[in-house]
């Protein structure tokens, strides 16, 4: 029996010589089945230091510590088991630095996949949307429908081309039955008179009604391409600017005029192309609007009448609230030449304030020329001088306590005279 430990802790027990020899050739086997793999692997920086490190690691491990069998014969075995293990510990060490390096970038790479196919997934609805929503403001759908509307006018008036031609036919073949040889005893001609009388009679039927469906899909036609400018101008209408308004106060006034007279300009032309439609569509016919926007006797009611009233009133009342952007705007710079005013006054009135003579210290100023005055003549009195002295004195304090407008030019001037 072979005991193999390590730190004094069992680990396993070997039964014969020869398990201790498969045990070596286990080890050698992971040994060398590491190195293989590491060689076919592409070469991974640092796993050469790895598996050395482990190596050497695991190597001064078994020679401290590890013990294969007893006594004095079982240096040899440890040895042999110790190279052993530490030469499998950095081979797999090695093996797991390299492959997991590689899983590492290879889930790296899948991430950045994943994030670039997720940032150009978003690019692209972010696209689709912006170009739905122009589409949209640009009424690329109403021109669509107007298209639709036009190619089914065009297969009906076909259809009904088609139908006339054939009550055409029939009418002449009537004819020609009629005028033609008859015998009035010959009861098949009489049969056919009467079919072909009724074959007329049928088609004369159904082209007046395609006639009506004409028409009144012809004037859907119109109404269609006729409220496709106004239908496209309330998409877009400037709710920016009117939102704005309501929000941002006096800041939002020249942006929001600016865009309600864009929106203006695109109200004028709407207009200009309605009349268009109508006189391309519909010339005479009712609602058709002539040179100066007048319509015929039934046109009040008509689909370019009605279009253009709506624009009318569209361009009435943004033009009105455009005049009133424009008063504000003037309001707005009157009331800010007036702070203005206001702000250079009182910045003129704090400096007046502050440049005031303060009479205190006019006061104090006499009081200090008089001493000065006074001293000079203690040190060379003149006759009268004291008397002239006490009066200017007198003169001066009675002027500044009735605030009388007395300058400091006329005291110091008056005390000068004293001397």
């Amino acid at each position: 029996m072979i005991d193999v430990s390590l730190l004094g802790w069992l680990l396993v027990t070997l039964t014969s010589p020869l398990a201790l020899v498969l045990l070596l050739v286990a080890l050698g086997s992971v040994a060398y089945l590491g190195v293989t793999a590491l060689e076919a692997a592409p070469r991974r920086r640092g796993a050469r230091a790895v598996g050395t490190g482990a190596a050497a690691c695991a190597l001064a491990a078994g020679m401290v510590g590890l013990r294969v069998g007893a006594g004095a014969g079982a240096t040899v075995p440890t040895a042999a088991v110790g190279i052993a293990a530490a030469a499998a510990i950095g081979a797999t060490a090695a093996c797991a630095w390299t492959f997991g390096a590689r899983a590492a970038a290879a889930l790296g790479a899948a991430r950045a996949r994943r994030s670039a196919a997720a940032l150009r997934a978003g690019d692209e609805r972010r696209r689709l949307l912006a170009a739905s929503q122009r589409a949209y403001a640009e009424g690329d759908d109403l021109a669509a429908e107007t298209a639709a509307a036009d190619d089914a006018v065009a297969r009906l008036r076909a259809a009904v081309g088609s139908l006339a031609g054939a009550r055409a036919a029939l009418e002449a073949k009537r004819a020609g039955a009629q005028d033609g040889p008859q015998s009035e005893e010959r009861p098949e001609a009489s049969a056919l008179a009467e079919d072909l009388a009724r074959a007329c009679d049928e088609a004369a039927l159904k082209l007046s009604m395609g006639q009506r469906v004409l028409a009144a899909a012809e004037a859907a036609a119109l109404r269609i391409a006729c409220n496709a400018p106004l239908r496209r101008l309330l998409r877009r209408r400037p709710r920016e600017a009117t939102q704005a308004l309501a929000t941002l106060g006096a800041g939002a006034l020249a942006p929001a005029a600016a865009s309600i007279e864009a929106f203006l300009g695109e109200v004028r032309a709407a207009r200009a192309e309605v009349v268009e439609i109508a006189e391309r569509r519909a010339p005479g016919a009712p609602g058709a609007p002539g040179e100066d926007g007048a319509t015929g006797p039934e046109g009040a009611e008509g689909p370019a009448a009605l279009a253009l009233r709506e624009l009318a009133a569209m361009e009435s009342a943004y033009g009105a609230l455009l005049e009133r952007l424009r008063l504000a705007e003037l309001h707005a710079s009157a009331r800010a030449s007036v702070e203005q005013v206001e702000s250079a006054a009182g910045a003129l009135s704090a400096t007046a304030r502050a440049a005031e003579i303060d009479p205190a210290a006019i006061g104090a100023l006499v009081t200090e020329i008089a001493r000065a005055e006074s001293a000079v003549a203690a040190a060379a009195p003149e006759a009268g001088g004291s008397r002239a002295l006490a009066e200017a004195l007198a003169a001066g304090s009675g002027a500044l306590d009735r605030s009388d407008a007395t300058s400091l030019a006329e005291l110091i001037a008056a005390l000068r005279e004293l001397r």
